[in-house]
């Protein structure tokens, strides 16, 4: 599977779809809001609380994932790499449509026309991460889409009902008591100027203690 090895994830910040509940795959390159740029500034002005720092951004070539991670970038100055293949899930005709509407689907493993279904999506997933950990030294940071999320927890056949909220980051870190999954999950968030680690929600192992 992929190598387990160290890496930050995070979703890009509010676009224009989000706010409109539509469907933004990876083709459609809806442009942040001014509340998602906000977001990627916040998370800008207390990253450098992080303990494991990242050794660069890798970042997909859609507009929202790249000015992402060009605001956070203000305050880590790493050099930044685009990688296509973390472009958003293909979802060809169904671009566009609402996200109520076309999500029903993307779960049932359809296959849209000019689109890809989930295990088309993770076969390019898995490829293109494994790639990035066996090239870079990690941790590297990755800033792309949600469905980068839900692919890797399907690759795993990991439960997954969470929604990955904008600009919400967080840390694989190996683990070798996770049985198939390769990783205890991390999620940071920001209270009172500071940036707080607490086990994400859909980490295998559940755990309960919070950890600044």
């Amino acid at each position: 599977m992929i190598p387990a090895k160290a890496f930050y994830l995070i979703r890009h910040g509010e676009t224009e779809a989000n706010a409109s509940h539509i469907t933004a795959g990876g083709e459609l390159d809806t442009p942040l809001t001014r509340a998602g740029q906000q977001q990627a500034r916040n998370i800008a002005q207390v990253i450098h609380q992080l303990e494991i720092k990242a050794s660069k951004i890798i970042h997909s070539p859609m507009s929202r994932a790249k000015d992402t991670a060009d605001l956070i970038n203000d305050a880590l100055k790493l050099a930044m790499h685009k990688v296509d293949d973390f472009r958003e899930h293909i979802v060809g005709e169904w671009e566009g449509k609402p996200w109520e509407e076309v999500r029903p689907h993307l779960e049932a493993n359809v296959r849209p026309v000019g689109g890809e279904n989930k295990d088309d999506f993770g076969r390019r997933v898995k490829q293109v991460l494994t790639n990035t950990l066996e090239t870079h030294n990690d941790p590297v940071m990755i800033v792309a889409h949600g469905g980068i999320f839900y692919s890797i927890l399907h690759l795993y056949e990991q439960p997954f009902d969470h929604n990955i909220q904008n600009c919400h980051l967080h840390y694989f870190e190996p683990c070798n008591d996770h049985g198939a999954f390769p990783w205890r999950v991390w999620q940071f968030d920001i209270e009172d100027d500071n940036l707080v680690k607490s086990p994400a929600p859909f980490c295998s192992t559940h755990y309960t203690d919070k950890t600044d």
